[in-house]
């Protein structure tokens, strides 16, 4: 059994993109992918050989993640793979996007919702994108995940850090881990990758659950009682 798998791998793969992609060269990409859940070309020159690597198997990765229950999507602008895990039920692409960010935690949703409001205002002139790359304040996200969504960041810096951490594990930003890591004036790279990574129906949704949520708020809020009105006495001392 396993070794007419092997072999099929290797009919496969003969015939796939230039045919240069050995077994081992496969169950290396495979596991990266598995591993950190992406491959982004423009990340680093590793990644960009696997991307390119992973382009010329594409059809035999999707068959392979799909056996086990897998969905792997491929952003072809950004030049980005990215790998979801099963998980509820329902098949496709977008019901495998769904399960996997209906994992996700608010917080990281949040953040991630944001990002893609702040890049979007790049990329319609509203803020200066430089090598596509957007450069924030982590204040400056903290703000907009107040102010679009009513949510907050963690209150402390290791827990943003942690944060950011999973942020950057994802593709969707980059910064360097200083002495101000964690803190708010620490600078931030939102990355190319958050457009896939959260779609325009995803960020118009969340932004109408989070205008909703804040009408239902203020309906449920108690009404201030008005002071009972007072009759002012008059004096009448001095009158005609």
């Amino acid at each position: 059994m396993l070794q007419s798998l092997q072999h099929y791998l290797e009919a496969r793969l003969s015939t796939e993109g230039a045919g240069n992609i050995k077994p081992d060269h496969f169950a290396e990409l495979a596991g990266r992918l598995l591993a950190s859940g992406v491959l982004w070309r423009d990340y680093s020159k590793p990644e960009a050989q696997a991307y390119d690597a992973a382009v010329q198997c594409e059809q035999l990765l999707r068959e392979y993640f799909a056996a086990i229950g897998f969905v792997l999507t491929h952003d072809l602008d950004a030049m980005l793979f990215r790998l979801y895990p099963p998980g509820g039920t329902g098949d496709g692409e977008d019901d495998g996007v769904k399960k996997l960010k209906a994992r996700l935690s608010p917080t990281f949703v949040a953040a991630c919702v944001a990002l893609r409001f702040l890049y979007t205002e790049g990329l319609t002139g509203k803020r200066e994108l430089i090598d596509e790359q957007l450069v924030i304040s982590l204040e400056e996200l903290s703000q907009a995940v107040v102010s679009l969504l009513g949510h907050a960041l963690p209150a402390s810096a290791s827990e943003r850090l942690a944060l950011l951490r999973d942020l950057k594990k994802h593709r969707i930003v980059r910064f360097h881990e200083g002495d101000d890591a964690g803190h708010m004036d620490m600078l931030l790279g939102v990355l190319r990758p958050v457009m896939s990574f959260v779609s325009d129906e995803a960020l118009e949704d969340a932004l109408a659950l989070a205008k909703q949520a804040a009408q239902n708020r203020r309906a449920r809020a108690p009404k201030a009682t008005p002071a009972p009105a007072t009759d002012t006495p008059v004096d009448n001392e001095g009158g005609a």
